[in-house]
């Protein structure tokens, strides 16, 4: 999934912030008062010799063909081994891909949430097509349940500004940061890679191994 012109996506985004409560409540707080709740998830050795980070909208069916038949060949034969340290990052497109990581930050527990992309991905297509915002969190909330959290604590996190807000602020950081224009974008140990096969990535991966 590749972004559109800079100046158009940025006033989508907010366009789409203003849009993102399920009650359409506009944002109250404002990006100085947010706390700290941004958690960087990864899996994998802190000192491991490979550093992966995936950018990756919830909403892209690359991101998710990509965690179907690439991601757990890579997490068993380099994360499990300590030879990686995995990091996911989301990107918005959009405001379901918006709701879809409140939805996986919402206990903010890391196994939590690599469980809960797994549901998030498998069942992309049941979410993320619908142009009703009733339907998207309905689907949303039934994914949550699915995971064993409570509906009301679902909604809370839906409904969370100051989380919104900063996984909307770290997300900009990112893009500028890394140069993010599609996903998934891969950077491994630095370097930016577009979206490839996984013995492509294999091949990568042992060079800087072997570095």
């Amino acid at each position: 999934m590749r972004l559109w012109k800079i100046e158009k996506y940025w006033t989508s985004l907010y366009l789409v912030l203003s849009l993102l409560f399920i009650t359409e409540i506009s944002f109250a707080a404002e990006p100085s008062k947010v706390g700290s709740k941004y958690i960087e998830m990864s899996k994998g050795k802190n000192n491991a010799p490979v550093i992966f980070v995936e950018y990756a909208s919830l909403t892209c069916p690359a991101c998710a063909a990509f965690h179907k038949n690439v991601y757990p060949k890579l997490n068993k034969e380099y994360v499990e081994t300590g030879k990686i340290k995995f990091i996911h990052r989301e990107i918005y497109f959009d405001r379901a891909g918006l709701w879809a990581a409140l939805t996986a930050r919402c206990t903010n527990v890391v196994d939590r949430y690599f469980g809960m992309l797994d549901l998030l991905y498998s069942e992309q297509p049941t979410w993320s097509k619908s142009d009703s915002s009733d339907e998207i969190v309905t689907a949303l909330l039934k994914i949550s349940a699915k995971s064993g959290i409570e509906k009301e604590k679902a909604i809370s996190c839906l409904e969370d500004q100051d989380m919104a807000l900063e996984l909307v602020n770290q997300f900009q950081v990112y893009v500028n940061q890394d140069g993010i224009d599609s996903t998934p974008t891969f950077i491994i140990n630095g370097k930016k890679y577009t979206n490839r096969p996984y013995e492509e990535l294999k091949e990568i991966i042992e060079k800087e191994l072997k570095n």
